[in-house]
């Protein structure tokens, strides 16, 4: 693990590189044939119809890649309880593992609930029930898209079917959801595990403007395209990791890997800037990554350590 101390902060909004230029090819920033194209066709609209180019953001924003599922995914999931949970108009596939007090999954945007699997017998085999699902447009769920909105509700919604949550696990954008959910809809936990959150879902925006050279203005039209089609739900300049944080109470540990390029560790820097005056336990790994650190042997024995006993 690295210290806190050895690292060096920087600006999180550095200039964006020219398209094609040094521009991130990992993860939902990815450097595709598809984005080159989309680069194009963004090209010609935001000047001809910026309103256009919005909506079509809008799409893009709201439909979660998806991932084909691994085989050993796939065997978890075979090996779990399944629960159709009914959730606007659909269904949310929610999947539970072992007996004990219940640690609830969440996983990011275009993952499934198996994306953090690797948890799974270690936390059984402590004496806990699993519980994980997938959120609406990914995974075995209801739909195509999903909203912001939506996908915080239906945390809140597997919470309340669960009962007591002893524990609340999220990585990457779906801790921003988590503690929405909690603040505004309700969720409770008695403590918190958030993996690899990025520091305001602003961001993810304007990266993906960066990404198909999307001019600011017309990016802003899309996310008030989101606000209109949320009847009233979603205010962005709430959506700021470190000020939900702040708003909730739990006991919370932070973990974050000093070399993920997909959420740069300078994200951890800005939430616990926010949550000055909140106590936080942070845990920096060095060298795995984004995904990798949820299967680590060593992190799990931190965040085990972070929960105490099942009794």
């Amino acid at each position: 693990m690295s210290s806190l101390s050895t690292l060096q902060p920087s600006p999180l909004h550095a200039p964006a590189a020219a398209p094609g230029q040094g521009t991130r090819a990992v993860g939902r920033f990815a450097e595709t044939p598809a984005v080159r194209y989309l680069r194009r066709v963004f090209a010609v609209l935001q000047h001809t119809s910026p309103g256009m180019a919005a909506r079509l953001a809008y799409t893009l924003l709201t439909r979660p890649p998806r991932v084909a599922e691994r085989p050993w995914q796939a065997s978890l999931r075979a090996q779990a309880r399944t629960q159709w949970l009914p959730f606007s108009g659909g269904r949310l596939a929610v999947y539970s593992w072992g007996a004990g007090p219940t640690v609830l999954l969440v996983h990011g945007w275009g993952a499934r609930s198996t994306h953090l699997g690797r948890m799974v017998q270690p936390l059984v085999e402590a004496g806990y029930r699993v519980v994980a699902f997938d959120a609406p447009g990914h995974g075995h769920s209801s739909g195509r898209t999903a909203t912001l909105p939506q996908f915080a509700e239906a945390i809140a919604a597997v919470g309340l079917s669960v009962g007591e949550v002893h524990t609340l696990i999220a990585h990457s954008f779906g801790v921003s959801m988590a503690l929405w959910a909690q603040v505004d809809w309700g969720l409770r936990a008695q403590r918190q595990v958030l993996f690899s959150s990025l520091d305001h879902c602003n961001w993810v925006t304007e990266e993906f403007g960066r990404l198909v050279g999307l001019p600011p203005a017309v990016m802003e039209r899309g996310r008030q395209l989101m606000v209109r089609r949320s009847a009233g739900r979603m205010d962005w300049e709430r959506l700021s990791v470190g000020d939900l944080l702040a708003h909730t109470e739990e006991p919370t540990l932070l973990l974050h890997d000093v070399l993920d390029p997909e959420v740069p560790i300078e994200h951890l820097f800005s939430i616990m800037a926010r949550c000055a005056d909140r106590p936080l336990q942070v845990h920096v790994t060095d060298g795995l990554g984004h995904h990798r650190l949820l299967g680590d042997a060593a992190v799990m024995r931190r965040v085990q350590a972070f929960m105490g006993n099942a009794a």
